[in-house]
């Protein structure tokens, strides 16, 4: 099966994610890492589709990873997806992958998940990298250029 953009963009980021998320689960090999795709609007069918390949890829790799998908209902709704994000990392997300709805009122967010160990992978929307740096931090993007 031949996943449309946002279904092989999201698998590339999940992929990625997984390859620098794994070596921090090593001790715990008896659980399966998990990983969070927070993303900008459930309500776009762009997101709804970039879910559905998630889950699809999850699927076919039930054995590596368990997923858990959240989003906002509204794309202004960025204090929404700092909570969303908040929740992935107390729930043990070891892997964030995030189409942030503001380049830059999700960087704190983005730099508290990275300081508890979980590895982020932007995607969609790239994170202000003025910010990012001031910040002293660097988070892969992949997305359209």
């Amino acid at each position: 099966m031949k996943l449309p953009f946002p279904g092989r963009l999201l698998a590339l980021a999940v992929i990625s994610s997984l390859s620098l998320a794994l070596p921090l689960s090593a001790a715990h090999a008896e659980d399966k890492p998990k990983v969070a795709l927070v993303m900008k609007s459930l309500a776009n069918e762009f997101f709804r589709t970039m879910e559905d390949g998630a889950k699809d890829y999850q699927k076919t790799h039930a054995n590596e990873f368990d997923l858990i998908a959240n989003g906002i209902k509204n794309e202004t709704d960025t204090g929404e997806q700092i909570r969303i994000v908040e929740q992935m990392v107390n729930a043990g997300a070891k892997a964030l992958v995030i189409a942030p709805a503001d380049s830059k009122a999700l960087v704190s967010a983005v730099k508290k998940a990275m300081d508890q160990g979980v590895v982020v992978i932007n995607i969609d929307n790239r994170l202000d990298p003025d910010l990012l740096k001031s910040k002293g931090i660097s988070v892969p993007f992949v997305g359209p250029d």
